[in-house]
């Protein structure tokens, strides 16, 4: 593990509390925006409105490039971060019943 406490600042207990930290504030952020709500959620499958699928993507987004400028500048060391494996039919089917799940949970 280790990319933000390999330079001795904190300890792992700590980086693992700023990590459920940074988690419960993300999320409590997008159910202030309403991010939560079913029928915004419902919204996305039923091609009417994509703003969750807008703010996800730029989450991502801006996760890649703080990754990719935080390990030109040396503060991570990208071969420490491990990467699951990918499974594409197994994803598929997973999306396609969660899906469904937000699609029954909407109504």
């Amino acid at each position: 593990m280790g990319p933000l406490y390999k330079f001795g600042w904190f300890d792992f207990a700590y980086s693992l509390q700023l990590a459920g930290l940074t988690g419960v504030l993300f999320g409590f952020l997008l159910e202030r925006a309403g991010f939560g709500n079913a029928r915004k959620l419902v919204g996305i499958f039923y091609l009417r409105d994509f703003a969750v699928l807008k703010v996800m993507f730029t989450a991502i987004v801006v996760c890649i490039l703080g990754l990719l400028f935080f390990s030109v500048f040396g503060w991570i060391d990208l071969s420490k971060v491990y990467l699951l494996p990918t499974y594409i039919w197994p994803q598929i089917v997973g999306g396609f019943v969660l899906g469904i799940g937000f699609v029954i949970g909407g109504y």
